[in-house]
């Protein structure tokens, strides 16, 4: 087997390259097509809007006996939502909306009129109502059910305003009713996969970042490495809001109140705080990594064997973060272990630019930015990971079907050998 020659080892490189941009750009399409990661139980949540837009219609001509069936299936439609809480919020303030603006209709009409002149006034208060914040998104039936009401039974019908009223809290119940009662929903995976690959994507960042620094970079590698550290730091902010949707779906759940899940949402928010945090570090030596790479006056590149060890110092960090957060005694010292050698390593090389001279000494400041922006996130990483929390397995997330049982109907455990 012949060794590999100059140019097989140069169009290797070139492919590796081609293969980071080719990620980057992955990478950054996902993010503009997803957003905050890809939403599990989205068909089924579309499903049972279906059904509940169905069943509310089906209420509503059959039971309230409704010539104009529209406004309990609308609003069981638009309340089923991806967390209870919020599909309670909404059926609460699409009620509140409607009764706000059909009241106001009815008060003009009956009294007022409808004029051009009594229009002005009456949809400029709508509108003022409709900006109401704790209304959100449902403000805006206020002005519409008035305009509605106002143009087609000139609001003086006390019959369709009560009907309508009833209809859309009816449909908000059905809707509430069916998200509940069918697979109410529970995000507990989505918020760990998005969390474990968050975490996984800086550990591989900071190895490829330790693997060029030991063989040689160019400007072109040290860009991806500036490239991706951004991507992960707009990531995090969505991982984070993945976060709350979990911690929130697990509220005024009845599947969450028979098996409780067994998550430290507290410990996985302040992980993709801390995420976050260290990437303005890791972009802050993606920078300085390209400024030395291209040659700029104010930052030369320092020396090869100074990166080399460096580069240690970026495995240390880097094997902190994949034991970071996990539960175990053990791998709470390993985290304590790996951030002190980082730490150790550091001191030593910022006494080796402070006290041995320099070939170039205008590369001082590269120097200092990668000793300062390294410290910085170790000590992130250890003033952070006692109480932080990283999923690393597919255990069970929710507490044995067992556990939820009565008492007497427990089965026993069994005999001890």
């Amino acid at each position: 087997m012949r060794p590999p020659t100059t140019t097989d080892q140069s169009r290797a490189g070139l492919l590796e390259r081609l293969d980071e941009r080719v990620s980057i750009a992955r990478d950054r399409l996902r993010l503009r097509l997803e957003g905050p990661g890809t939403e599990p139980g989205g068909g089924l949540l579309m499903l049972k809007a279906a059904v509940a837009t169905v069943i509310a219609w089906q209420l509503a001509v059959h039971v309230l006996d409704s010539d104009t069936p529209f406004y309990a299936p609308m609003s069981a439609l638009l309340v089923v939502d991806r967390t209870m809480v919020r599909s309670v919020g909404a059926s609460t303030k699409r009620v509140i909306g409607v009764v706000l603006g059909m009241g106001v209709a009815w008060l003009v009409g009956s009294q007022v009129g409808v004029t051009w002149w009594s229009m002005v006034p009456v949809m400029l208060v709508a509108t003022f109502i409709g900006r109401w914040k704790a209304l959100g998104e449902h403000g805006i039936q206020v002005p519409t059910m008035v305009l509605l009401s106002l143009l087609t039974v000139h609001g003086t019908d006390t019959e369709f305003t009560a009907l309508t009223i009833v209809e859309t809290a009816l449909g908000g119940v059905v809707g509430v009713a069916v998200n509940a009662l069918v697979l109410a929903p529970m995000h507990l995976t989505w918020p760990r996969r998005e969390l474990s690959s968050l975490t996984e994507r800086l550990r591989a960042l900071l190895a490829d970042m330790a693997d060029g620094l030991r063989t040689g970079y160019e400007a072109e590698r040290a860009h991806g490495w500036y490239d991706e550290a951004g991507l992960i730091g707009r990531r995090a902010p969505e991982v984070l809001e993945v976060v709350e949707t979990g911690r929130e779906s697990t509220r005024w759940n009845l599947r969450h109140r028979l098996r409780p899940a067994r998550i430290d949402w507290d410990g996985y928010r302040l992980t993709a705080e801390t995420v976050e945090r260290a990437e303005w570090q890791v972009a802050g030596i993606a920078r300085t990594l390209v400024d030395a790479a291209e040659g700029a006056a104010w930052t030369p590149r320092p020396s090869a064997g100074w990166l080399a060890r460096y580069a240690d110092v970026l495995d240390e960090v880097g094997a902190a973060i994949e034991d970071f957060g996990v539960g175990t005694g053990d791998d709470t010292r390993d985290v304590d272990e790996h951030v002190e050698r980082a730490l150790a390593m550091l001191r030593g090389l910022s006494d080796e630019v402070r006290d041995t001279h320099l070939d170039d000494p205008a590369a001082w400041p590269a120097y200092g930015a990668l000793v300062l922006d390294a410290e910085r996130l170790a000590h992130d990483l250890r003033d952070r990971h006692p109480r932080a929390a990283v999923p690393t397995d597919s255990g069970p997330l929710r507490a044995p079907i067992a556990d939820a049982l009565p008492p007497a109907v427990r089965p026993e455990a069994p005999p001890s050998p």
